[in-house]
């Protein structure tokens, strides 16, 4: 294994601690909009991860952002904060494995739009992968019947901003410092937020802080907003839009079990069988490139 693939898995394998942190945010996040508005909480947890950040990335990475770079956080933190609304707001109206499915849609969205706005069509083994994820994510979630509603709805916007905010990052962070970067796109997103807020939302703030809302607080804007944007601003550029868009469907793997272990939610053999599909999905797309290259290398020898 040669310096950029060993460069390229190590960056795969931080982006696959960012959906770690996601899925346990679903049934989180579910309880902490019972206790206050969506873009009060929103706007909220944006601004703690973007003085986390701020910290973080110090004179040294502020000065690495020209004003391309500064547009370029804006524009990645707007299409980042369509989709945290969207969801957010479709998970109040649907349930918690509806919006973990929904959400992994991004998975179609990516390649399917890498072709024509990025020129970078997905290779045949992340076709596949792609393929074998979607049917995980569908028995992953399973229930009878399965309905669309308003919720569900507001979850498949969100997951097409999702997939819109992959692509932007492979094609524009190239040069920057992921801390600064992401600090814009967060602050963009905090900002948005508490417009939001004051606009829609005639209380913005509970009267009361349970220490249930204090942990959403934290897990939410240390782990899942500051930590999980600085490393998919960082390392997603070092792999293809597809391969991330796969790992990004552990996420409701993830989800399902933290909802076990946080809310007590007990998943089917259908439910076991979607999450090993969704790991089989990747390993395929992993695979396949070194299977052709081996099969090539024995043909030509």
């Amino acid at each position: 294994m040669d310096q950029k693939q060993k460069k390229q898995y190590f960056a795969e394998l931080m982006l696959a601690s960012v959906t770690l942190f996601w899925g346990a945010t679903f049934p989180i996040v579910k309880d902490a909009i019972s206790e206050m508005p969506v873009m009060a909480f929103l706007w909220v947890r944006f601004a703690m991860a973007a003085i986390l950040l701020a910290i973080l990335a110090g004179r040294v990475g502020f000065a690495t952002l020209d004003r391309r770079g500064w547009r370029v956080g804006i524009l990645l933190g707007v299409l980042l904060f369509a989709s945290f609304a969207f969801q957010t707001f479709g998970l109040e109206r649907t349930s918690s494995s509806n919006a973990g499915f929904l959400t992994g849609l991004g998975v179609v969205w990516v390649p399917l739009l890498a072709g024509p706005l990025l020129r970078k069509p997905a290779a045949f083994g992340s076709k596949v992968g792609v393929v074998l994820a979607l049917i995980g994510l569908f028995l992953l979630t399973w229930h009878t019947p399965w309905t669309i509603n308003f919720g569900d709805l507001l979850v498949i916007v969100c997951s097409l901003f999702v997939a819109l905010h992959i692509l932007g990052l492979d094609y524009f962070t190239k040069g920057y410092d992921g801390r600064a970067l992401t600090f814009v796109q967060v602050a963009t997103m905090a900002v948005l937020g508490c417009i939001g807020s004051l606009i829609f939302e005639p209380v913005s703030l509970p009267q009361v802080w349970s220490n249930s809302l204090i942990f959403a607080f934290v897990i939410t804007s240390f782990f899942a907003t500051a930590y999980a944007f600085w490393a998919m601003t960082t390392f997603q550029n070092r792999t293809t839009p597809t391969r991330a868009a796969l790992i990004y469907t552990l996420e409701p793997v993830f989800a399902a079990i933290f909802s076990i272990w946080l809310a007590g939610d007990r998943l089917t053999i259908i439910g076991w069988s979607g999450g090993a599909l969704i790991v089989a999905g990747m390993l395929f797309a992993e695979l396949w490139p070194i299977f052709i290259s081996k099969k090539s290398t024995k043909f030509v020898t």
